[in-house]
């Protein structure tokens, strides 16, 4: 815990491993994870459509956090700002389409949650 999953439209020229470093980076400063706790992966969408014209120019990024439950609204709201935040910094968007960068933070529940750690 936490879990984060990013996933992007395939017209986007993502730097996977810097981003992933950088988001995790930003979860350890954010003060509310453990450097070794936090697990990030990354999924290319090449199939995908945003909106009804499939002509257009259009793209997306979209990050979810799955944390365990007992964090307020609050707390949560200032990690999606600052993945928001992070997933933008150095990132090159390709020019003439339109980029939707959205995050989502979910909760999981503490008492159904397993983790085991194997050295």
């Amino acid at each position: 815990m936490p879990h984060l999953v990013l996933e992007y439209s395939s017209n986007l020229a993502l730097e996977v491993q810097p981003t992933l470093l950088r988001l995790n980076q930003a979860l350890v400063a954010s003060g509310h994870f453990e450097e070794n706790a936090i697990k990030s992966r990354a999924v290319l969408l090449e199939d995908y459509l945003v909106g009804t014209q499939p002509q257009a120019r259009r793209a997306f990024l979209h990050l979810r956090l799955a944390i365990l439950t007992g964090r307020t609204l609050e707390e949560k709201k200032q990690v999606a700002d600052i993945l928001g935040a992070a997933v933008q910094k150095e990132q090159r968007w390709p020019q003439d389409t339109q980029v939707q960068v959205t995050v989502d933070v979910v909760d999981m529940q503490r008492e159904t949650y397993f983790k085991l750690s194997l050295q």
